[in-house]
């Protein structure tokens, strides 16, 4: 009789853990994971928030950190390079619409989502790959799955074959959403914002980096370039408008940011996205006092967090945000 009464409390306790685990996937409640740590006590299990259903609460918290600490100003251009560790991940929020730019790796991609999602967005009216490494694309598959999508830009591959890739096609398919092959010279408009292709190679180049998506971004009387790991050999295929914020090519590597390119582009501000204490040494010490000797202002996400630029067409202002999208 024991023995049976032992088997009910344990089918109970089991039936209890999956209502609660579904429940918590579909609702994200912080409250259900005190309600799992007395379940999982039952069985000797370390709490919910020190095991691998602790994603979910950091999750939570992540949703609670961008609504309290990022401010999106709908009068102004914002545009959110986010702390993805040694990656890149670029939000821009413009009269109600969106741009994201590359999203992390795949470790990264929830937390971007609820990132996004806790400003309260939910379409975004373009996406752009700038090429498939994984640390721009990993996390691809979680925004294309997450949010309504207007264009979706990549350069156009035949010759990947991982897994973030072949998630990222599944995506797209499940979506009936198609590439827009990248072309130079292709332009679209927000509102009064433009946005121009400068550099893309669809002849899939063995070097990737190539491929890179390089866009222009003009509102009003300021420019931003966004270079993606592009590489000198795509600085010196054209010449480059004089800008003035430059988001710097490759994480700040080596291969990137010539001394003749940063002559033509003269930017004011540079942002730098690269992790902490990253195992590649970057960004490069020459690359940073061969900007610097331009008189520019560097900004980097392994020191600043978050950066927020937020611009009225003549100036802008930076906020810097200790919050990190870094799935790790």
């Amino acid at each position: 009789m024991a023995r049976k009464k032992k088997k009910s409390k344990l089918l109970m306790q089991i039936i209890i853990l999956i209502v609660l685990l579904f429940l918590l996937f579909i609702t994200e409640q912080p409250e259900l994971l005190e309600m799992l740590d007395i379940v999982y006590s039952e069985f000797g299990i370390v709490s919910a928030s020190e095991n691998t259903f602790g994603g979910v609460k950091k999750n939570q918290e992540i949703l609670s950190s961008v609504s309290e600490n990022i401010n999106i100003d709908k009068t102004r251009l914002n545009v959110l390079f986010l702390d993805v560790g040694q990656a890149d991940s670029i939000l821009i929020v413009y009269d109600g619409k969106t741009v994201l730019i590359d999203a992390g790796n795949s470790k990264d991609g929830e937390k971007i989502v609820n990132g996004i999602k806790a400003l309260g967005i939910n379409k975004l009216d373009y996406v752009i790959g700038t090429h498939v490494h994984e640390d721009h694309v990993g996390g691809m598959s979680y925004i294309i799955d997450a949010f309504e999508i207007g264009k979706f830009y990549l350069p156009y591959n035949t010759k990947n074959t991982t897994s973030y890739y072949s998630k990222l096609l599944n995506s797209l398919s499940n979506k009936s959403l198609s590439i827009n092959e990248a072309k130079i010279g292709d332009k679209f408009l927000i509102e009064d914002l433009m946005f121009e292709i400068m550099s893309v190679d669809n002849t899939e180049p063995e070097n990737a980096n190539l491929t890179s998506i390089v866009i222009e971004m003009t509102y009003k009387d300021q420019k931003f370039l966004f270079m993606g790991d592009a590489e000198t050999p795509n600085e010196k295929a054209r010449t480059w408008n004089d800008i003035d914020v430059l988001k710097v090519g490759h994480h700040g590597s080596n291969t990137s940011s010539s001394d003749k390119f940063l002559k033509q582009v003269l930017p004011e501000i540079a942002i730098i996205s690269v992790g902490k204490n990253n195992s590649y040494n970057l960004p490069k010490e020459n690359i940073i006092k061969r900007i610097k000797n331009y008189g520019t202002e560097i900004y980097r996400t392994d020191f600043d967090g978050t950066i927020q630029i937020i611009s009225d067409g003549k100036t802008n202002e930076i906020v810097k945000i200790e919050i990190s999208f870094d799935g790790n």
